[in-house]
Protein backbone atom coordinates (compact mmCIF):
# COMPACT_ATOMS: atom_id res chain seq x y z
CA UNK A 1 0.00 0.00 0.00
CA UNK A 2 3.06 2.41 1.01
CA UNK A 3 4.01 1.93 -3.09
CA UNK A 4 0.65 2.82 -4.16
CA UNK A 5 0.25 5.97 -1.93
CA UNK A 6 3.07 7.47 -3.25
CA UNK A 7 2.32 7.23 -7.04
CA UNK A 8 -1.33 8.14 -6.34
CA UNK A 9 -0.92 11.32 -7.85
CA UNK A 10 0.66 9.75 -10.67
CA UNK A 11 -1.69 7.52 -11.56
CA UNK A 12 -4.88 9.46 -10.88
CA UNK A 13 -2.98 12.35 -13.75
CA UNK A 14 -5.11 10.40 -15.99
CA UNK A 15 -8.35 10.23 -14.13
CA UNK A 16 -10.14 12.42 -16.60
CA UNK A 17 -9.81 10.34 -19.53
CA UNK A 18 -10.34 7.40 -17.74
CA UNK A 19 -14.02 5.32 -18.02
CA UNK A 20 -13.46 2.36 -15.91
CA UNK A 21 -13.94 1.62 -12.17
CA UNK A 22 -10.14 1.11 -10.72
CA UNK A 23 -11.59 -1.02 -8.28
CA UNK A 24 -12.93 -4.04 -10.79
CA UNK A 25 -9.50 -3.76 -12.30
CA UNK A 26 -6.64 -6.40 -11.66
CA UNK A 27 -4.31 -4.90 -9.34
CA UNK A 28 -1.08 -5.01 -11.67
CA UNK A 29 -2.76 -2.64 -14.25
CA UNK A 30 -4.76 0.09 -13.65
CA UNK A 31 -5.52 1.89 -16.96
CA UNK A 32 -7.65 -0.06 -19.82
CA UNK A 33 -6.12 2.70 -22.58
CA UNK A 34 -8.08 0.46 -25.72
CA UNK A 35 -11.25 1.39 -23.94
CA UNK A 36 -10.67 4.96 -24.33
CA UNK A 37 -8.11 5.73 -27.22
CA UNK A 38 -10.68 4.53 -29.93
CA UNK A 39 -11.19 8.26 -32.24
CA UNK A 40 -10.42 11.80 -33.07
CA UNK A 41 -12.77 12.89 -30.09
CA UNK A 42 -10.90 10.85 -27.45
CA UNK A 43 -7.63 12.05 -28.40
CA UNK A 44 -8.54 15.94 -28.34
CA UNK A 45 -9.77 15.02 -24.99
CA UNK A 46 -6.45 13.40 -23.67
CA UNK A 47 -4.82 16.41 -25.06
CA UNK A 48 -6.91 18.71 -23.28
CA UNK A 49 -6.39 16.91 -20.05
CA UNK A 50 -2.87 17.63 -20.33
CA UNK A 51 -3.50 21.28 -20.27
CA UNK A 52 -6.24 20.86 -17.72
CA UNK A 53 -3.09 20.94 -15.21
CA UNK A 54 -2.61 24.53 -15.46
CA UNK A 55 -6.34 24.55 -14.44
CA UNK A 56 -5.55 22.37 -10.60
CA UNK A 57 -5.92 25.44 -8.50
CA UNK A 58 -3.51 24.95 -5.60
CA UNK A 59 0.17 23.63 -6.52
CA UNK A 60 1.04 24.49 -10.63
CA UNK A 61 1.32 27.06 -11.96
CA UNK A 62 -1.17 28.71 -9.11
CA UNK A 63 -0.75 29.44 -6.12
CA UNK A 64 2.17 27.51 -4.82
CA UNK A 65 4.51 26.76 -7.30
CA UNK A 66 4.40 31.02 -8.20
CA UNK A 67 4.48 31.80 -4.20
CA UNK A 68 7.58 29.68 -4.24
CA UNK A 69 9.51 31.31 -6.96
CA UNK A 70 8.20 34.61 -6.59
CA UNK A 71 8.61 34.37 -2.69
CA UNK A 72 12.31 32.78 -3.78
CA UNK A 73 13.54 35.38 -5.14
CA UNK A 74 14.80 38.83 -3.58
CA UNK A 75 12.85 41.12 -4.84
CA UNK A 76 9.59 39.46 -2.58
CA UNK A 77 9.06 38.33 0.81
CA UNK A 78 6.78 35.81 1.30
CA UNK A 79 4.07 37.20 4.66
CA UNK A 80 2.68 34.67 7.24
CA UNK A 81 3.25 31.13 6.54
CA UNK A 82 5.35 32.00 3.56
CA UNK A 83 7.96 33.34 4.95
CA UNK A 84 10.16 30.57 5.04
CA UNK A 85 10.44 31.05 1.55
CA UNK A 86 12.16 34.13 1.84
CA UNK A 87 14.43 32.81 4.38
CA UNK A 88 17.76 31.79 2.58
CA UNK A 89 20.33 30.05 5.12
CA UNK A 90 17.94 27.08 6.24
CA UNK A 91 16.20 24.66 4.70
CA UNK A 92 12.30 25.13 3.38
CA UNK A 93 9.90 24.76 7.05
CA UNK A 94 7.20 21.15 6.79
CA UNK A 95 4.59 23.25 5.37
CA UNK A 96 6.35 24.89 2.20
CA UNK A 97 8.13 21.37 1.48
CA UNK A 98 4.70 20.57 1.04
CA UNK A 99 3.59 22.76 -1.37
CA UNK A 100 6.72 22.24 -3.13
CA UNK A 101 6.14 18.70 -3.46
CA UNK A 102 2.58 19.26 -4.59
CA UNK A 103 4.17 21.42 -7.45
CA UNK A 104 6.14 18.23 -8.01
CA UNK A 105 3.58 16.20 -8.19
CA UNK A 106 1.69 18.44 -10.34
CA UNK A 107 4.25 18.58 -12.69
CA UNK A 108 4.75 14.57 -13.28
CA UNK A 109 0.89 14.34 -13.60
CA UNK A 110 1.21 16.32 -16.46
CA UNK A 111 4.05 14.04 -17.95
CA UNK A 112 1.92 11.43 -17.33
CA UNK A 113 -1.02 12.52 -19.33
CA UNK A 114 1.65 13.47 -22.15
CA UNK A 115 3.09 10.29 -22.03
CA UNK A 116 -0.62 8.74 -22.54
CA UNK A 117 -1.32 10.68 -25.09
CA UNK A 118 2.18 10.35 -27.18
CA UNK A 119 1.77 6.37 -26.27
CA UNK A 120 -1.66 6.29 -27.07
CA UNK A 121 -2.78 8.41 -30.01
CA UNK A 122 -1.03 7.20 -32.49
CA UNK A 123 -3.00 3.80 -32.48
CA UNK A 124 -5.98 5.88 -33.58
CA UNK A 125 -7.69 6.08 -37.03
CA UNK A 126 -8.05 9.53 -37.25
CA UNK A 127 -6.65 12.85 -39.47
CA UNK A 128 -2.86 12.09 -39.70
CA UNK A 129 -2.58 15.76 -39.90
CA UNK A 130 -4.15 16.52 -36.77
CA UNK A 131 -2.87 13.70 -35.28
CA UNK A 132 0.70 14.99 -35.56
CA UNK A 133 -0.27 18.27 -34.36
CA UNK A 134 -1.85 16.34 -30.80
CA UNK A 135 1.48 14.36 -30.38
CA UNK A 136 3.65 17.52 -31.23
CA UNK A 137 1.80 19.44 -28.50
CA UNK A 138 2.00 17.01 -25.39
CA UNK A 139 5.42 16.39 -26.62
CA UNK A 140 5.85 20.39 -26.19
CA UNK A 141 3.89 20.27 -22.97
CA UNK A 142 5.95 17.44 -21.71
CA UNK A 143 9.01 19.65 -22.37
CA UNK A 144 7.40 23.26 -20.81
CA UNK A 145 6.64 20.78 -17.28
CA UNK A 146 10.25 19.24 -17.15
CA UNK A 147 11.94 22.44 -17.89
CA UNK A 148 10.13 23.44 -14.50
CA UNK A 149 11.37 20.50 -12.56
CA UNK A 150 14.94 20.84 -13.25
CA UNK A 151 15.28 24.66 -13.17
CA UNK A 152 14.41 24.62 -9.72
CA UNK A 153 14.68 20.73 -8.36
CA UNK A 154 17.62 20.14 -10.86
CA UNK A 155 17.90 16.37 -12.53
CA UNK A 156 14.98 13.94 -12.29
CA UNK A 157 13.88 10.81 -12.80
CA UNK A 158 13.11 11.25 -16.65
CA UNK A 159 9.70 9.08 -17.62
CA UNK A 160 8.51 9.06 -20.86
CA UNK A 161 5.98 6.22 -21.09
CA UNK A 162 2.38 6.52 -19.28
CA UNK A 163 2.11 4.49 -16.17
CA UNK A 164 0.30 1.22 -16.31
CA UNK A 165 1.75 -0.88 -13.38
CA UNK A 166 3.92 -0.83 -10.48
CA UNK A 167 6.99 -2.24 -12.39
CA UNK A 168 7.79 1.11 -14.23
CA UNK A 169 8.14 2.84 -10.67
CA UNK A 170 11.94 2.35 -10.47
CA UNK A 171 13.67 5.60 -12.31
CA UNK A 172 17.02 6.93 -11.53
CA UNK A 173 17.59 10.74 -11.20
CA UNK A 174 19.22 12.20 -14.15
CA UNK A 175 21.47 15.13 -14.40
CA UNK A 176 20.71 18.53 -15.08
CA UNK A 177 22.44 17.99 -18.56
CA UNK A 178 20.67 14.88 -19.44
CA UNK A 179 17.51 16.24 -18.80
CA UNK A 180 17.73 19.40 -20.88
CA UNK A 181 18.83 17.58 -23.35
CA UNK A 182 15.38 15.31 -23.17
CA UNK A 183 13.64 18.99 -22.74
CA UNK A 184 15.74 20.09 -26.24
CA UNK A 185 14.99 16.99 -28.20
CA UNK A 186 11.45 16.88 -27.24
CA UNK A 187 10.86 20.33 -28.39
CA UNK A 188 12.88 19.99 -31.97
CA UNK A 189 11.00 16.92 -32.86
CA UNK A 190 7.65 18.55 -32.04
CA UNK A 191 8.57 21.56 -33.69
CA UNK A 192 7.33 20.62 -37.42
CA UNK A 193 4.14 19.21 -36.94
CA UNK A 194 2.59 22.50 -34.80
CA UNK A 195 0.63 25.11 -36.18
CA UNK A 196 1.53 28.87 -36.03
CA UNK A 197 -1.82 30.21 -34.60
CA UNK A 198 -5.30 28.99 -32.84
CA UNK A 199 -8.38 30.79 -32.49
CA UNK A 200 -8.61 34.09 -29.87
CA UNK A 201 -10.56 31.49 -27.31
CA UNK A 202 -7.91 28.60 -27.84
CA UNK A 203 -4.68 31.18 -27.87
CA UNK A 204 -3.95 28.97 -24.41
CA UNK A 205 -2.36 26.41 -26.50
CA UNK A 206 1.23 25.18 -27.52
CA UNK A 207 2.03 27.12 -30.81
CA UNK A 208 5.13 26.77 -32.60
CA UNK A 209 6.19 29.88 -31.90
CA UNK A 210 5.14 28.80 -28.23
CA UNK A 211 7.82 26.20 -28.77
CA UNK A 212 10.16 28.32 -30.49
CA UNK A 213 10.13 30.53 -27.24
CA UNK A 214 10.58 27.39 -24.99
CA UNK A 215 13.93 26.34 -26.78
CA UNK A 216 15.06 29.84 -26.82
CA UNK A 217 14.63 29.45 -22.70
CA UNK A 218 16.32 26.01 -22.90
CA UNK A 219 19.24 27.25 -25.04
CA UNK A 220 19.44 30.36 -22.64
CA UNK A 221 19.36 27.78 -19.34
CA UNK A 222 22.15 25.88 -21.28
CA UNK A 223 24.77 28.43 -22.57
CA UNK A 224 23.47 28.14 -26.28
CA UNK A 225 23.86 31.69 -27.19
CA UNK A 226 24.27 31.38 -30.72
CA UNK A 227 20.54 29.14 -30.18
CA UNK A 228 19.08 31.43 -27.91
CA UNK A 229 19.75 33.91 -30.32
CA UNK A 230 18.32 32.82 -33.36
CA UNK A 231 15.40 31.15 -32.22
CA UNK A 232 14.34 34.69 -30.33
CA UNK A 233 15.23 36.74 -34.00
CA UNK A 234 13.12 34.32 -35.89
CA UNK A 235 10.04 35.33 -33.23
CA UNK A 236 10.69 39.06 -33.48
CA UNK A 237 11.20 39.10 -37.51
CA UNK A 238 9.03 36.54 -38.31
CA UNK A 239 5.71 36.20 -35.83
CA UNK A 240 2.69 37.71 -36.17
CA UNK A 241 3.06 39.24 -32.19
CA UNK A 242 3.51 42.63 -32.08
CA UNK A 243 4.85 45.18 -28.58
CA UNK A 244 1.79 46.63 -27.04
CA UNK A 245 2.61 50.44 -27.48
CA UNK A 246 1.93 52.56 -23.90
CA UNK A 247 1.44 55.90 -22.91
CA UNK A 248 0.34 55.41 -18.88
CA UNK A 249 0.94 53.09 -16.77
CA UNK A 250 -2.91 51.05 -16.71
CA UNK A 251 -1.84 50.59 -20.72
CA UNK A 252 -0.44 47.47 -19.49
CA UNK A 253 -4.08 46.23 -18.06
CA UNK A 254 -4.49 45.14 -22.42
CA UNK A 255 -1.83 42.82 -21.36
CA UNK A 256 -2.61 41.91 -17.56
CA UNK A 257 -6.25 42.82 -17.02
CA UNK A 258 -9.14 40.70 -16.06
CA UNK A 259 -11.28 40.41 -19.29
CA UNK A 260 -8.21 39.90 -21.85
CA UNK A 261 -8.56 36.72 -23.65
CA UNK A 262 -5.09 37.08 -25.32
CA UNK A 263 -2.86 40.11 -27.13
CA UNK A 264 -0.81 40.93 -29.38
CA UNK A 265 2.04 40.29 -27.39
CA UNK A 266 0.84 36.73 -26.01
CA UNK A 267 2.66 34.16 -27.06
CA UNK A 268 1.73 31.39 -24.53
CA UNK A 269 -0.12 31.50 -21.27
CA UNK A 270 -2.67 29.96 -18.81
CA UNK A 271 -5.80 30.99 -19.34
CA UNK A 272 -8.39 31.65 -16.63
CA UNK A 273 -12.17 32.82 -16.36
CA UNK A 274 -14.96 33.78 -13.67
CA UNK A 275 -15.53 30.06 -13.37
CA UNK A 276 -12.07 28.60 -13.38
CA UNK A 277 -10.09 31.47 -11.72
CA UNK A 278 -7.14 31.98 -9.19
CA UNK A 279 -5.92 33.27 -5.91
CA UNK A 280 -2.94 35.34 -7.37
CA UNK A 281 -4.83 38.75 -6.81
CA UNK A 282 -6.04 37.85 -3.48
CA UNK A 283 -2.31 36.98 -2.45
CA UNK A 284 -0.78 40.22 -3.19
CA UNK A 285 -3.35 42.95 -2.42
CA UNK A 286 -5.48 44.27 0.48
CA UNK A 287 -9.05 44.26 0.12
CA UNK A 288 -9.93 47.31 1.18
CA UNK A 289 -7.70 49.14 -2.11
CA UNK A 290 -10.49 47.67 -4.38
CA UNK A 291 -8.08 45.09 -6.18
CA UNK A 292 -8.94 42.00 -5.29
CA UNK A 293 -11.86 40.40 -3.42
CA UNK A 294 -10.43 39.78 -0.26
CA UNK A 295 -6.57 40.41 0.59
CA UNK A 296 -3.50 38.56 2.41
CA UNK A 297 -0.95 41.06 1.37
CA UNK A 298 0.98 37.66 1.08
CA UNK A 299 3.96 38.86 -1.59
CA UNK A 300 5.30 42.27 -0.05
CA UNK A 301 7.79 43.90 -2.02
CA UNK A 302 11.21 44.50 -0.81
CA UNK A 303 11.94 47.96 -0.82
CA UNK A 304 15.71 47.57 -0.52
CA UNK A 305 15.70 45.25 -3.78
CA UNK A 306 15.85 46.34 -7.88
CA UNK A 307 12.26 46.87 -7.24
CA UNK A 308 12.09 49.15 -4.22
CA UNK A 309 14.78 50.98 -6.13
CA UNK A 310 12.98 51.27 -9.21
CA UNK A 311 13.37 54.81 -11.32
CA UNK A 312 9.49 56.31 -10.42
CA UNK A 313 9.39 57.30 -14.38
CA UNK A 314 9.29 53.80 -15.18
CA UNK A 315 5.23 53.47 -16.12
CA UNK A 316 6.45 49.27 -15.03
CA UNK A 317 6.78 50.72 -11.92
CA UNK A 318 3.40 52.52 -11.57
CA UNK A 319 1.55 49.37 -12.72
CA UNK A 320 3.85 46.62 -10.64
CA UNK A 321 3.98 48.97 -7.64
CA UNK A 322 1.60 50.86 -4.43
CA UNK A 323 1.21 52.39 -1.68
CA UNK A 324 -2.29 54.17 -2.43
CA UNK A 325 -4.71 54.14 -4.65
CA UNK A 326 -7.41 57.28 -5.03
CA UNK A 327 -10.90 56.02 -4.94
CA UNK A 328 -13.69 58.14 -5.24
CA UNK A 329 -11.98 61.41 -4.85
CA UNK A 330 -10.34 59.89 -1.67
CA UNK A 331 -6.54 58.52 -0.65
CA UNK A 332 -6.65 55.30 0.68
CA UNK A 333 -3.33 53.68 1.64
CA UNK A 334 -2.37 50.32 2.06
CA UNK A 335 -2.60 49.11 5.33
CA UNK A 336 0.39 50.42 7.27
CA UNK A 337 2.16 46.88 8.06
CA UNK A 338 2.79 46.00 4.73
CA UNK A 339 2.79 49.59 3.21
CA UNK A 340 4.09 48.91 -0.55
CA UNK A 341 2.21 46.09 -2.89
CA UNK A 342 2.63 44.53 -5.72
CA UNK A 343 -0.23 45.55 -8.57
CA UNK A 344 0.21 43.96 -11.69
CA UNK A 345 -2.92 41.35 -10.86
CA UNK A 346 -6.19 42.67 -10.12
CA UNK A 347 -9.76 41.31 -10.70
CA UNK A 348 -12.19 43.38 -8.37
CA UNK A 349 -14.83 42.09 -10.45
CA UNK A 350 -13.70 38.42 -9.48
CA UNK A 351 -16.81 36.73 -7.81
CA UNK A 352 -14.96 35.15 -4.50
CA UNK A 353 -11.23 34.81 -3.43
CA UNK A 354 -10.50 32.33 -5.87
CA UNK A 355 -12.06 33.37 -9.28
CA UNK A 356 -9.62 36.13 -10.45
CA UNK A 357 -9.41 35.97 -14.43
CA UNK A 358 -5.95 37.24 -14.98
CA UNK A 359 -4.27 34.59 -17.41
CA UNK A 360 -0.64 33.72 -16.32
CA UNK A 361 1.72 34.50 -19.27
CA UNK A 362 4.72 32.19 -19.68
CA UNK A 363 5.80 34.13 -22.91
CA UNK A 364 5.17 37.00 -24.24
CA UNK A 365 7.20 39.08 -27.18
CA UNK A 366 9.19 40.92 -24.51
CA UNK A 367 11.06 38.64 -23.50
CA UNK A 368 12.24 37.42 -26.99
CA UNK A 369 13.51 40.82 -27.27
CA UNK A 370 15.33 40.43 -24.01
CA UNK A 371 16.35 36.59 -24.90
CA UNK A 372 18.13 38.26 -28.00
CA UNK A 373 19.98 41.28 -26.32
CA UNK A 374 21.52 39.10 -23.66
CA UNK A 375 22.11 35.78 -25.82
CA UNK A 376 23.72 38.31 -28.62
CA UNK A 377 26.10 40.03 -26.63
CA UNK A 378 27.02 36.56 -25.10
CA UNK A 379 27.40 35.38 -27.91
CA UNK A 380 29.68 37.75 -29.41
CA UNK A 381 31.75 38.77 -26.49
CA UNK A 382 30.24 41.76 -26.15
CA UNK A 383 26.58 43.56 -26.82
CA UNK A 384 26.55 44.71 -30.87
CA UNK A 385 24.24 47.64 -32.31
CA UNK A 386 21.10 45.41 -32.68
CA UNK A 387 21.27 43.52 -29.13
CA UNK A 388 21.76 47.22 -27.59
CA UNK A 389 18.72 48.17 -29.70
CA UNK A 390 16.28 45.22 -28.68
CA UNK A 391 17.06 46.29 -25.13
CA UNK A 392 15.99 49.63 -25.44
CA UNK A 393 13.35 48.94 -27.33
CA UNK A 394 12.21 47.26 -24.30
CA UNK A 395 12.96 49.97 -21.83
CA UNK A 396 11.47 52.55 -23.67
CA UNK A 397 8.31 51.26 -24.25
CA UNK A 398 8.26 50.92 -20.09
CA UNK A 399 8.82 54.54 -19.97
CA UNK A 400 6.03 54.97 -22.30
CA UNK A 401 8.17 56.54 -25.46
CA UNK A 402 8.61 55.71 -28.97
CA UNK A 403 9.83 52.36 -29.67
CA UNK A 404 11.86 52.92 -32.70
CA UNK A 405 13.13 56.07 -31.58
CA UNK A 406 16.61 56.96 -29.59
CA UNK A 407 15.57 58.46 -26.10
CA UNK A 408 17.39 59.94 -23.00
CA UNK A 409 16.29 56.89 -21.50
CA UNK A 410 18.26 54.52 -23.53
CA UNK A 411 21.53 52.21 -22.46
CA UNK A 412 24.36 54.10 -23.93
CA UNK A 413 26.47 52.20 -26.80
CA UNK A 414 30.08 51.26 -25.18
CA UNK A 415 28.77 49.17 -22.48
CA UNK A 416 30.86 46.15 -21.73
CA UNK A 417 29.92 42.55 -22.30
CA UNK A 418 29.26 42.18 -17.84
CA UNK A 419 28.02 45.70 -17.64
CA UNK A 420 25.00 44.72 -20.60
CA UNK A 421 24.34 41.45 -18.94
CA UNK A 422 23.64 43.14 -15.68
CA UNK A 423 21.33 45.88 -17.73
CA UNK A 424 19.44 42.92 -19.35
CA UNK A 425 18.59 41.47 -15.91
CA UNK A 426 17.52 44.90 -14.51
CA UNK A 427 15.23 45.15 -17.49
CA UNK A 428 14.11 41.20 -17.48
CA UNK A 429 13.06 42.33 -13.33
CA UNK A 430 10.84 45.20 -14.49
CA UNK A 431 9.28 43.87 -17.36
CA UNK A 432 8.58 40.52 -15.92
CA UNK A 433 7.88 40.78 -12.19
CA UNK A 434 5.41 37.51 -10.72
CA UNK A 435 5.65 36.47 -13.77
CA UNK A 436 7.73 33.26 -12.73
CA UNK A 437 10.81 34.77 -13.94
CA UNK A 438 13.53 35.83 -11.70
CA UNK A 439 14.46 33.10 -9.75
CA UNK A 440 15.51 31.86 -12.58
CA UNK A 441 17.14 34.16 -14.04
CA UNK A 442 19.37 34.38 -10.18
CA UNK A 443 19.74 31.09 -10.19
CA UNK A 444 21.11 30.35 -14.15
CA UNK A 445 23.53 33.40 -13.76
CA UNK A 446 24.97 32.45 -10.93
CA UNK A 447 23.59 35.34 -8.84
CA UNK A 448 21.66 34.01 -6.58
CA UNK A 449 23.85 34.54 -3.45
CA UNK A 450 24.76 37.77 -4.27
CA UNK A 451 21.44 39.97 -4.64
CA UNK A 452 20.11 37.91 -1.74
CA UNK A 453 22.84 38.99 0.50
CA UNK A 454 22.36 42.73 -1.19
CA UNK A 455 18.96 43.00 0.86
CA UNK A 456 21.03 42.33 4.21
CA UNK A 457 19.55 38.58 4.10
CA UNK A 458 21.83 35.40 5.45
CA UNK A 459 22.49 32.99 2.69
CA UNK A 460 23.06 29.01 2.53
CA UNK A 461 23.34 27.19 -0.79
CA UNK A 462 20.25 24.88 0.31
CA UNK A 463 18.42 27.85 -1.19
CA UNK A 464 19.51 26.60 -4.79
CA UNK A 465 17.06 23.92 -4.97
CA UNK A 466 13.82 22.48 -3.76
CA UNK A 467 13.52 19.48 -2.33
CA UNK A 468 12.76 15.87 -3.70
CA UNK A 469 9.44 14.29 -2.34
CA UNK A 470 9.96 12.24 0.57
CA UNK A 471 7.66 9.80 -1.41
CA UNK A 472 9.82 9.69 -4.39
CA UNK A 473 13.01 9.11 -2.57
CA UNK A 474 11.20 5.97 -0.06
CA UNK A 475 9.28 4.67 -3.05
CA UNK A 476 11.53 4.87 -6.29
CA UNK A 477 13.56 1.76 -5.68
CA UNK A 478 16.39 3.50 -8.18
CA UNK A 479 16.56 5.56 -5.59
CA UNK A 480 18.29 6.16 -2.27
CA UNK A 481 18.64 9.14 0.38
CA UNK A 482 21.96 10.37 -1.36
CA UNK A 483 19.79 11.54 -4.13
CA UNK A 484 17.69 14.29 -2.05
CA UNK A 485 19.12 17.68 -2.95
CA UNK A 486 21.34 18.97 -0.24
CA UNK A 487 20.52 20.27 2.89
CA UNK A 488 17.22 17.63 2.79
Amino acid sequence: MKKLAAIYIIFTGLALIQCEDPLTEDPPSFLVNENFYANEADALSALNAIYSVFDREGNFPVIWFMSLLENRAEYANGRGSQIPISTYDVPLDNSNQSRAFGAYNDLYVGINRANAVLGNVPGIDMDEGLKAQYLAEARVLRAFFYSNLVKYWGGVPLRDTAFTNLDQIPQPRASVAETWEFIINDVITALPDLVPSFPDAQSGRVTSWAARMLLADAYLNTENWAGARDLADDVIANSPFSLIEVQEADDFLQIFGPEVITHPENIWSAHYSATNGHQVPTFIHDANLGYSVGGFRAWLPVENSIVGNWDTNDLRQEFNIYTFRIIEGDTVFVNPQTPVLFRKYRDPDATDNSNARNNIPFFRLAEAYLIYAEAASEANGGPDALALERLNIIRRRGYGLDLNSASSEDYPPGLSASQFKDRVLDERAYEFVLEMKRWNDLLRTGRAQEFVEATGKAWSDVSLLFPLPIDEINNNPALSPSDQNPGY
